[in-house]
């Protein structure tokens, strides 16, 4: 650990004078993806961020390349986090273009703001391995189509990760009382976003060599068949803090298999309980693991007092809050369901969870798993903003497939800081998962004065 941390100081007293970040050249900020840099051949996509309150309502950004006029999108909120931005997706075909510098104008309507985005593309000679031969592949099992991108981690896997993905899928179909209509749509990319999966009308999950977030691919496969069998059962109103709940209780665990009475027993002790009220109204903005830590224990609280029947039925038919708070559209649901309120039934609650025993590992292990996923999401915040899971840069599967896109799931940041922080991560979460907590202490301490140094702010 000594040479590994030696090696990263004399990293950075080498490189520390271009750490100076630079001042924004743009009133608005244009963010270009693929990330990286662009190279002959490339489907450009801009994200468009909106700077400031004093943004007109209704506004819209048009973008414009040698007279033509390549595209325009309303500015909406986007991610998890809803930043206001307008997306504009693959509208900038570079397939005909040579090697240099172009520019484009962008002009935000209805005011006619605007401005010249100057962007360098390279030459598709220079595009890393192994893009320039990848293209998508599929495989079909019991549960799934499955796709991957040739050359990677996840084309090398397939085999084992096929077996994987049926077996979750039968268990969660079990657990749920489930049957699939059809296939689901599994895309496994080579790229970590966010903490590594999401479902919308497709699965999307991260596979690849060097993980920073780790490769528990039944874990992850689990939770979001869970979130896919949950979606074809339906209901009213799934609120964030049952839909996510739900998913960890049936999987035993968010990241790992855990025991989610004895660490949510632990998060009081540790004094970083969140009220139920705050994370059912705002659940994806509270800190990630212990809002799905507190969500999944409050689902087994549920299941344990009334039953699982009658917890599905009170999840299902939670009205909508037409206007309301999400926290009042559970309390309308558990007075109907149960009799309680949902402040009664959340004093019940944590009288139920102060009576779990829990052990002084499972009290590190829960709060050195806050600091890591905080520490990721920091990195990803400040050097990889396109994982950074509330404006995750997600594009719709089917339409890379069918344009023969790969560039955006095979493309990451992988500058010196980048390559640096990623490996001290990949130290930290196998200390964490290997239960060595001193040293994933003193990691997340360098990992972090690393931060400080190369990404003030």
């Amino acid at each position: 650990m000594r040479r590994f941390v030696l090696s990263a100081l004399l990293i950075i007293v080498l490189v520390l004078p271009s750490c100076i970040p630079a001042s924004p050249t743009s009133k608005v900020e244009v963010i270009t993806h693929p990330d990286g840099p662009l190279y002959v051949g490339d489907q450009v996509s801009f994200e468009v961020l909106a700077p400031d309150a004093s943004q007109p309502k209704g506004s819209s950004v048009e973008v414009e390349f040698n007279g033509q006029v390549l595209g325009r999108a309303d500015f909406s909120p986007y991610g998890l986090g809803g930043r206001d931005q307008a997306t504009l997706w693959w509208i900038w075909d570079t397939r005909n273009l040579n090697p240099g510098r172009y520019t484009l104008t962008f002009t935000r309507l209805p005011d006619n703001f605007t401005w010249d985005e100057t962007i360098s593309l390279h030459p598709a000679s220079q595009v890393p391995p192994p893009e320039p031969e990848a293209h998508w592949a599929s495989t079909t099992t019991v549960c799934c189509t499955i796709y991957y991108i040739t050359g990677t981690a996840a084309a090398r896997d397939i085999a084992a990760l096929s077996q994987e993905a049926d077996q979750e899928s039968a268990d969660v179909a079990s657990q749920l009382d489930a049957k699939l209509d059809k296939r689901i749509d599994l895309v496994l990319m080579p790229r970590v976003i966010g903490q590594g999966g999401f479902t919308e009308s497709e699965i999307y999950v991260s596979y690849l060599d060097g993980n920073y977030i780790g490769n528990d691919a039944p874990i992850i496969f689990h939770h979001e068949f869970v979130h896919y069998y949950d979606n074809l059962l339906g209901g009213d109103n799934r609120p964030s803090i049952f839909e996510e709940g739900l998913a960890v209780y049936l999987t035993g665990g968010h990241f790992k298999p855990e025991p989610l009475l004895a660490r949510g027993a632990a998060l009081l002790d540790l004094g970083r309980y969140i009220p139920l009220t705050t994370l059912a109204d705002d659940f994806y903005n509270q800190q990630h693991e212990i809002g799905y830590l507190e969500a999944a224990t409050l689902v087994e609280y549920l299941v344990n007092t009334y039953g699982w029947q009658a917890f599905n039925d009170f999840y299902r038919t939670i009205p909508q809050s037409n206007g309301g708070t999400v926290s009042e559209a559970i309390d309308s649901a558990l007075r109907q369901h149960f009799g309680i309120s949902f402040a009664d039934m959340e004093t019940a609650y944590l009288d139920y969870l102060r009576s779990q025993p829990f052990t002084d590992d499972e009290r590190t292990d829960l709060k050195l798993t806050v600091e890591f996923f905080d520490t990721v999401r920091r990195y990803q915040k400040v050097l990889d903003p396109s994982a950074y899971f509330l404006t995750a840069w997600l594009p719709d599967g089917a339409a890379m497939r069918q344009r023969g896109i790969v560039a955006d799931f095979l493309r990451s940041p992988r500058g010196w800081k980048n390559r640096l922080v990623e490996a001290m991560l990949s130290r930290a979460q196998m200390e964490l998962f290997s239960g060595d907590y001193k040293d994933t202490e003193r990691t997340l301490k360098w990992i972090n004065w690393v931060l400080d140094v190369v990404a003030p702010g």
